[in-house]
């Protein structure tokens, strides 16, 4: 229980300095302003034929390839920084002890994942609160853009699902979008943490770009098979459907490629922080305090 308790203060001590951060904050901007551009044609529309919104953009934008790269391009931003070791690193490493700090790491990744979701599902809502309809149903805008060519009329930047509208209902589709992506996030911050405390270089954080690049080059060229190694697309409700289908791609099997990898991920994180050993550590803390002297 001990080991929780201070892995939950390190994932907290981390939580604050990444919210405080002016490089996280311009990336929440970014994206957010991305998203209320996307949005703006939606509003638009809804003005035109003076109907109102129901709150679902969310599920729409993330399963629109564009946007996911968009918003995972946010993801790697935020990780980039990994593994998380300031000055203050050694200092808290020798008072926790290597298991709870690695803990830390993973509660950290899991929990700004979700928080950077939630925020990104907000911006989603908020634009459409002065012309929002509340409902459990998709509603006529979002079932209009989706099976006809008004989206094109009015310059929609990102493609309204008609397979989704047509199979899921909105808050089905809202929940499961929201938790894998939430899967998502934590299970490239868990790579980028991993890959960059083993090499001590940023080899995680260039790997993580990889996978972001992975949905394009599937989307445009390769095999659909593929789509069962790329965590981008299986964090998109519409990879499960289609000829993916023939592969086994399935939601099911989506939530248990997300939750087995986040479990191998976890453990190899904390068996990553045992490869150095503290004394060689605080002898290189050293070090660097004498050149800064």
């Amino acid at each position: 229980m001990v080991y929780f308790i201070k892995a939950l203060r390190i994932s907290i001590y981390n939580l604050k300095k990444t919210i405080s951060s002016i490089r996280v904050l311009t990336v929440l901007l970014i994206v957010a302003g991305f998203i209320l551009q996307n949005l703006e044609a939606v509003l638009n529309f809804s003005n035109l034929v003076g109907v109102r919104i129901t709150p679902y953009a969310f599920p729409h934008l993330t399963n629109d390839y564009i946007c996911q790269l968009v918003i995972m391009a946010g993801v790697i931003f935020i990780f980039s920084n990994a593994p998380y070791e300031d000055d203050g690193y050694f200092y808290m490493l020798s008072r926790s002890g290597k298991l709870s700090w690695a803990l830390g790491q993973i509660f950290y990744s899991i929990s700004i994942s979700l928080i950077y979701i939630l925020f990104l599902l907000l911006v989603s809502v908020l634009p459409l609160v002065g012309n929002m309809d509340i409902g459990c149903e998709w509603g006529k805008i979002w079932g209009t853009l989706a099976k006809t060519d008004a989206g094109i009329q009015v310059g929609l930047l990102f493609n309204v699902s008609e397979y989704m509208v047509s199979h899921y209902s909105a808050l089905f589709a809202l929940m499961i979008s929201v938790i894998l992506e939430w899967c998502c996030a934590s299970w490239l911050g868990l790579l980028i943490y991993l890959l960059n405390k083993l090499t001590s270089k940023a080899i995680g954080t260039c790997t993580g770009a990889l996978c972001v690049l992975f949905d394009i080059c599937i989307s445009n060229d390769w095999m659909a098979w593929a789509n069962r190694f790329s965590p981008i697309t299986l964090a998109q409700i519409n990879t499960y459907s289609g000829i993916n289908l023939k592969y086994h791609i399935t939601l099911k099997y989506g939530i248990l490629f997300f939750i087995i990898g986040i479990l191998v991920l976890s453990i190899l994180c904390v068996l990553v922080n045992y490869k150095e050993n503290t004394e060689i550590g605080l002898q290189k803390l050293e070090v660097k305090w004498r050149k800064k002297q």
